[in-house]
């Protein structure tokens, strides 16, 4: 494609598009042309993108938006458990998909989605956008080092407070909860730092009962890799904000504040003043993960180093490890 302009469609008309479409304005050669949903009263807070309006499921203004040649990329930003049927529709159509976290709910949903991909050498990248801000380069490039020793344990914590007011994904009895919307994000720091063993899983969570079912809105787990022991907390009822991920190492630890969106880590080590590594938004925190699929396709690549199809099925299945013992 070589420094063709890309133009983007969003699948979703909800507020992490309306984030998304502000942080495609600050990519040099990033466009958004079309977004589809079933509220035209809401989609129009996007113009001038066309708009692909459908009042009833939004199926048939996603389909209309998948085949309109005007859009090179499709960035999928509805509920979870939507997810694999549009990314399956859209690697028909032929579009490079960059979807929002979880892409999945199941490991068999991931792997369905990475074959999808692969076989019709489209373009797939799961939004963990934690991977793609500056400071989780700098982080990465100490642990790797080796200066701090290999990882021993991760103890990492995703606990906000909803409020009231719950988007409707997060009471979905199918796809939500607050493992998926908020666990997926300190999964992916222990995906990425234990890669090899599977682990030993104990889990507890806490439930809330609504139409349909039920689902969990805290917990905790700990999963043992036999060489690095990781506990996960999660919740979106939490008096206290705490979204981090400590790093403990044989000669020191790393704790990275606001890890789903990182800016600053402080790394400590025995007999030494801590060192506090800054690293800013450029300049936000949907900049990157945008910037890196462009370079993507424009290269021809139809997978990431920083978050491969690998990287999201490992993720689902630890998840499901989780949810099968809480």
């Amino acid at each position: 494609m070589g420094a063709s302009e890309i133009r983007w469609g969003i699948l979703g008309a909800g507020g992490i598009a309306k984030r998304f479409a502000a942080g495609l304005e600050t990519v040099d050669g990033a466009r958004l042309v079309s977004v589809s949903g079933r509220s035209a009263e809401r989609l129009a807070a996007f113009a001038p993108a066309h708009i692909y309006a459908d009042d009833a499921d939004g199926s048939s203004a996603h389909a209309s938006l998948l085949a309109d040649p005007e859009v090179d990329a499709i960035y999928l930003a509805l509920p979870h458990s939507m997810h694999l049927r549009w990314v399956l529709e859209a690697t028909r159509a032929g579009k490079p998909v960059l979807c929002e976290k979880p892409a999945v709910l199941t490991e068999a949903e991931a792997r369905q989605l990475a074959d999808a991909a692969r076989s019709s050498n489209i373009l797939f990248m799961e939004a963990m956008k934690c991977r793609f801000v500056p400071l989780h380069a700098r982080v990465r490039a100490l642990i790797d080092s080796g200066k701090l020793g290999r990882v021993c344990e991760l103890a990492c914590s995703q606990c906000v407070d909803y409020g009231e007011d719950n988007l409707r994904y997060l009471v979905d009895p199918v796809g939500g909860g607050a493992l998926y919307d908020l666990g997926c994000y300190p999964m992916s720091w222990v995906e990425e730092l234990t890669q090899g063993n599977e682990p030993q899983v104990s889990a507890r969570a806490n439930w809330r009962d609504v139409s349909g079912g039920r689902v969990d809105w805290s917990g905790d787990a700990n999963l043992d890799f036999g060489d690095v022991r990781a506990t996960i907390h999660w919740a979106g009822d939490s008096a206290e904000y705490d979204c981090s991920v400590l790093i403990r190492c044989e000669r020191g630890s790393v704790l990275v504040e606001r890890a789903h969106r990182p800016e600053r880590a402080v790394v400590s080590r025995p007999g030494m003043e801590d060192e506090v590594i800054a690293a800013p938004y450029d300049p936000d925190d949907f900049h990157g993960e945008i910037a890196h699929f462009c370079e993507l396709m424009r290269a021809g690549a139809t997978e990431s180093p920083v978050m491969p199809l690998a990287a999201t099925v490992r993720n689902a299945r630890l998840i499901d490890a989780v949810r099968a013992v809480m």
